[in-house]
């Protein structure tokens, strides 16, 4: 389960990483063009005069000689700055998928053009205002457009690739919000498919004393309530202290004593501070309904049944034994109980619990182990 999750999200992740190496590969090739037509497209009056010597730039004497010779400063870092909110607002507006690429891309041609194109204007206006030495407007929009163009491009690129890893992480918590609310969900349907299954076995059991004898019929109704309001208060928790557990158990076992009588004995052994930890909810009654019906109820003579918990390290043991004869192999006529047990223990724990069925020399063993954690204590322990 947990392996399967990492490869949604490797694949919710892709997109943005192939985004993201395709904006940088495009971004160098417009470098590369931009420096070719730049030198193409020069006009005539910003060009050396023929047969002039390329002018050797002296290296930077200082720190702001050495900002100002990386651009620092310069008029097209500003409106870079300042358009990346529009170029962000466009990517998260336009997205780059199959369905809209066309216009976001036309749209952030439309941007990158207007910004470099007033760039150009500003740069103009700011560099050669009042000077007799300015050149023509047209021709300094041509020079000024190209070496604008590229920081805009490269501002575009980055919003959308930025935008692509946003989205492919939002996609990859959407995954996982929908993978935990459907395990949500189909262990809330197994819970509350668990608990008829025991109701109706209860009621069967209470019906046939009912004319028998009507007084321990009605301790078995009383019990049976007793039972029912524990279940209700429980809410919505996964999983709650193991002395809680048992004190839910109690009831079942008070109706379980009524219906075999004498025949019938139970053993707890859970003590301090083991009786702290976090088990499922309602995990131990299907194990002791098994155990009464194929243990005790399969024949006629006294049973004797016991419930325990240990801990084995960083793991709990749950481990419920009957001394009854069973069945032939272990999973033979098991019912919904114990099937809905090993899912809702494969939900909670993935592999990190197992549950285990198995003949003994005295009789029969089901046992299931999981992490141990613990809660604060809020209740007394429960005796046997």
């Amino acid at each position: 389960m947990q392996r399967s999750g990492r490869d949604d999200r490797d694949e919710t992740t892709r997109p943005g990483d192939r985004l993201f190496w395709r904006v940088a590969a495009a971004s160098v090739a417009l470098a590369i063009v931009t420096l070719i037509v730049s030198q193409l497209a020069s006009p005539p009056e910003l060009r050396p005069p023929p047969g002039a010597l390329p002018r050797m730039r002296q290296p930077p004497a200082n720190m702001p000689q050495l900002l100002r010779s990386l651009g620092v400063g310069s008029l097209i870092w500003y409106m870079c700055i300042a358009s990346v909110p529009v170029f962000f607002w466009v990517a998260r507006r336009l997205p780059l998928d199959r369905a809209r690429w066309v216009p976001a891309v036309a749209t952030s041609l439309v941007v990158v053009v207007a910004m470099a194109t007033l760039t150009a204007l500003l740069q103009y206006r700011v560099s050669y205002h009042g000077s007799p030495m300015a050149p023509r407007l047209s021709s300094y929009l041509i020079v000024g457009f190209i070496a604008a163009v590229l920081p805009f491009v490269t501002v575009a690129a980055a919003a959308y690739a930025v935008d692509a890893r946003i989205r492919a992480h939002e996609r990859a918590l959407d995954a996982e919000r929908l993978r935990t609310q459907l395990a949500e969900s189909r262990l809330e349907a197994l819970t509350a498919q668990l608990q008829p299954h025991f109701l109706f076995n209860t009621l069967q059991g209470i019906s046939t004393l009912i004319s028998r004898d009507p007084v321990a019929a009605d301790e078995m109704l009383a019990d049976l309530s007793d039972l029912l309001r524990e279940v209700l208060r429980r809410g919505d928790r996964r999983e709650v202290p193991l002395c809680e557990e048992l004190r839910v158990l109690q009831s079942y076992l008070d109706i379980s004593r009524r219906r075999f009588g004498e025949r019938l004995s139970i053993d707890i052994d859970v003590t301090r501070p083991i009786d702290d930890a976090l088990v499922p909810f309602f995990i131990l009654q299907p194990l002791v309904e098994n155990a009464l019906q194929h243990g005790i109820a399969s024949h006629a003579g006294p049973g004797r049944i016991g419930i325990s918990a240990r801990r084995e390290g960083h793991r709990l043991a749950l481990i419920v034994t009957d001394d009854g004869p069973g069945t032939a192999t272990p999973d033979a006529g098991r019912g919904i109980g114990l099937a809905n047990t090993r899912a809702r223990l494969a939900e909670l724990y993935g592999q990190e619990q197992s549950f285990e069925l198995r003949r003994t020399p005295l009789g029969f063993e089901a046992k299931i182990t999981l992490p141990y954690s613990s809660a604060p204590r809020t209740t007394p322990p429960i005796a046997s």
